[in-house]
């Protein structure tokens, strides 16, 4: 019965170690620039009406939406 009791105990606590990870590190400048520009691309290019110019960037950039 101890023994169960034991098992339980350790794995009760990994489990819940495991549940709530370290939180994420905070975006450095340049990350966060990064992700800026990629979103302001990726709003470019969802877009619907686009001219022949905006459907060139959109797949040099890569983002095939176009």
């Amino acid at each position: 019965m101890i023994d169960k009791i034991i098992i339980s105990a350790v794995l009760g606590t990994l489990g819940y170690n495991g549940l709530f990870p370290d939180p994420p590190q905070p975006l450095t400048p340049w990350q966060l620039q990064v992700k800026a520009k990629e979103g302001s691309k990726s709003e470019v290019c969802n877009k619907k009406k686009k001219s022949k110019t905006v459907k060139q960037l959109c797949k040099r950039w890569g983002k095939h939406d176009a």
